[in-house]
Order: C-alpha cells, then structure tokens, then sequence
C-alpha cells in the first residue's frame, strides 16, 4: 500500500473528540522532533517559509494537483485551522514522496512526529515565541540551532521514557 493511502487511513481514524484534549508530557518530544526535522529540511535546502509549522511540499515549489478534501472528507468538517492544516500539509507531502521527488524522499517522515501528536490527542499552543505542549514549554529556536540538535526516539518506548520524567 503506498503512503498517500495509508496516510488518508490515518486521518481518517483520529478520534477527532479527544483531540487537542491530553496534555501528555511526552508531546514535548514529538513536538520538538518536528521542529528538528522541518529545521533540517530549511536549512538544507535553503527554503525561504514560516517556521516552524509549514506546509513543506508547497516550500519547496510544488503545487499539487491531489484533492485533499476530495480524498480525506472528514478534514473538511475540522473547525481547528492548526489541524487541518497540518493534516492538508501531510498528506501532500505524502503525495510528493509518492511520486518520486528526491527532497521529499529524504524527508518522508517529516510529519509522523506532529501525525502522532494529533492521533494521541495532543495539543499544541504559540505564545510569545513558546510553543506549549503536554505541560511543558519550548522556546522557539531558530532553523540553523534546531537543525543540529540530536534526533528524539518517538517510538512507543521512547515516548514513555518523556511521559515518565
């Protein structure tokens, strides 16, 4: 099955009832390994975007013809911009790794981080150049620091070990 498919599977599962309702410590870690990668993804290719929250494939000049709406109804009912917008973003990216473009290739997993968050019912806030999440909060680094900050295990087990400090 290919990405794009398995992606609009994803959206179509999340609970949209308890999203944006669990506050898990844990969220820090899928948030700031977003960051580390959209910050990677600038500063290798040199894009000129809003940071750090972006829809990547339009970044990097791509204007897809996939109907995002058309394939993933359910984002057309999302009152939450930050969701559906970061939900529209995914899946184009998908779309573009589908087809074979090298710097989506090498960044296909850009998303999963935020992807997650959303699945598991995290939130996330922006104020005063903070990003709050799961109790925590985060200044908002530049590209060039975030980009070489080490990777953040977000598999289930390295997520417990954030839920538990």
């Amino acid at each position: 099955m290919n990405r794009l498919v398995t992606g609009i599977e994803r959206i179509g599962r999340i609970d949209w009832s308890v999203s944006t309702q669990v506050d898990d410590p844990s969220n820090m870690a899928l948030v700031q390994e977003y960051i580390r990668r959209a910050a990677l993804l600038i500063t290798t290719y040199h894009l000129e975007t809003s940071y750090p929250f972006f829809n990547a494939a339009r970044a990097i000049g791509h204007h897809s013809t996939l109907d995002v709406m058309d394939q993933c109804p359910r984002l057309g009912e999302l009152t939450n911009s930050f969701m559906k917008g970061t939900c529209v973003a995914y899946l184009e990216w998908l779309s573009l790794v589908e087809s074979g473009n090298e710097k989506a290739i090498k960044f296909h997993d850009l998303y999963e981080p935020l992807i997650l968050l959303i699945e598991r019912g995290g939130r996330i806030s922006l104020l005063h150049g903070e990003i709050r999440t799961g109790g925590y909060v985060f200044p908002l680094a530049n590209a060039e620091y975030m980009s070489k900050q080490a990777p953040i295990d977000i598999s289930d087990e390295g997520l417990r070990g954030w839920a538990q400090q």
